[in-house]
């Protein structure tokens, strides 16, 4: 795995700055839900966002915007003084991305475990430390993940308070708190330029609260600080299907 000094030191860095941000000293439990960074999908899970304690499932084909949503997560944490982080054994994390969607890569853990056994044992560890506020679990390889290493990181984090987010194929559906399926309603565009995609969002298992809200929510390619209320107020959804428009320009992916 890469990290640049010792993961303690590293921890207690990252949870000193959450301090002077805003952060709460001691156990994360008593403190609220954490943010998803979108109000509509907050509402829809009836606890004002991520409960805290929760193993969330984010169920969706690829394409379908659960690693926008995830990193969108990781920014609203931030942004509230939080200490994030990110497990990418197949290093796919894309930091321009990560920027554009609000997440402050100085204070971001970026670890790059071996293999998903090794992501999963982090996790764990990260868990029962108890300074990370969310961590996304990147695992792509849905067979390399042991259902009983899942149940024990769902365990660890009731326990600790902090969220986990994790991007998987099938696998972690009966261990989530949470799971939420994503699917993609329509492509947002300005004019011949794919900026984004329209999302719905169902919450189909909630252990903290009513299963079955639902929500739509627009996720940007090229979202940022700067550029978000210019896309949410001229993007459109088109009724054709992208693959049928090759004179559409994909901006920021």
């Amino acid at each position: 795995m890469t990290v640049v000094q010792p993961l303690p030191e590293l921890l207690e860095t990252l949870r000193h700055h959450g301090l002077r941000r805003g952060a709460l000293p001691g156990p994360m439990a008593p403190r609220g839900a954490l943010s998803t960074g979108h109000s509509a999908l907050d509402e829809a899970l009836r606890t004002d966002g991520w409960p805290r304690g929760a193993l969330v499932h984010l169920d969706a084909p690829a394409g379908a915007g659960a690693t926008t949503l995830a990193l969108g997560s990781l920014a609203a944490a931030q942004a509230a003084g939080g200490v994030v982080a990110y497990l990418d054994p197949a290093g796919s994390l894309d930091p321009a991305t990560a920027s554009r969607l609000g997440v402050s890569l100085e204070w971001l853990l970026v670890v790059r475990p071996a293999d998903a056994a090794e992501a999963l044992e982090l996790a764990a560890w990260l868990a029962r430390d108890g300074r990370i506020d969310a961590m996304v679990l990147d695992l792509p390889v849905a067979g390399a993940v042991a259902p009983r290493d899942l149940d024990r990181l769902a365990r660890l984090l009731v326990r600790s308070g902090g969220v986990t987010l994790l991007l998987t194929g099938g696998a972690g559906r009966e261990a989530a708190g949470v799971r939420v399926r994503l699917r993609r309603r329509a492509w947002l565009a300005v004019g011949r330029d794919l900026v984004g995609q329209r999302i719905e969002a169902s919450v189909e298992r909630h252990r903290w609260a009513l299963a079955g809200g639902r929500a739509e929510i627009d996720l940007f390619f090229a979202e940022g600080r700067r550029t978000d209320p210019l896309l949410r107020a001229a993007a459109a959804p088109l009724e054709e299907r992208v693959e049928e428009l090759p004179a559409l320009r994909v901006v920021g992916a």
